[in-house]
């Protein structure tokens, strides 16, 4: 990485992280790009450089969040055999580590959210699930396990709000808790790892 690309890297990290603060006060339709520049301690012809409207920013940032939990939910382990019950407990700790990456991202997100974001993030998760029952465990796709999974994904994105909001809940219960949860799957072997 040139000096260049780092220069512009933390012009945007300075640039997120003063949207991500403002967010956390005002809704985005409130804030200008003005008091984005003001907070991050950058000009408007920088910002500019960079985004073309602060949605621009609010965009990537979103973007950030949902590949952090993309790749949060993807297999630890390439073999399905190998699924066992610690291994579980290793994805629910992965899946815990991957969003705790992106979590005050997503917790501004969810301040301010219509059910728009929720939606995605319950869409990501059932795309990803359903990939990886469909790939790793070479299942069949079918309506019966769309809605499974329709029905699965729904209850992980509610388990991630709920950390989420809930700052009181440290990650270790957070990954216990979720471990738990995918150990009670039915049938004979787990329907994500």
């Amino acid at each position: 990485m040139n000096f260049t690309d780092l220069r512009i890297l933390k012009t945007q990290e300075r640039l997120q992280n003063a949207l991500l603060e403002l967010l956390d006060t005002k809704e985005l339709k409130e804030i200008t790009v003005k008091e984005i520049c003001e907070k991050a301690g950058i000009s408007r012809n920088a910002f500019y450089q960079h985004y073309g409207y602060k949605e621009d920013l609010y965009d990537q940032m979103v973007a950030r969040a949902t590949e952090g939990i993309r790749d949060s939910l993807m297999p630890i382990i390439q073999d399905a055999s190998a699924v066992r019950e610690e291994t579980i407990v290793s994805y629910a700790e992965h899946i815990v580590e991957g969003i705790s990456e992106v979590r005050e991202l997503i917790y501004v997100m969810l301040k301010g959210d219509d059910g728009k974001f929720l939606r995605q993030l319950t869409d990501l998760i059932f795309g990803q699930n359903l990939t990886n029952a469909l790939s790793f465990f070479d299942m069949k796709d079918s309506e019966e396990l769309r809605l499974y999974y329709e029905f699965q994904s729904a209850g992980m994105a509610a388990f991630i709000i709920k950390w989420i909001l809930d700052e009181g809940l440290s990650e270790e219960k957070a990954a216990k808790l979720l471990a738990g949860i995918l150990l009670q799957s039915p049938g004979k072997k787990p329907v994500i790892v």
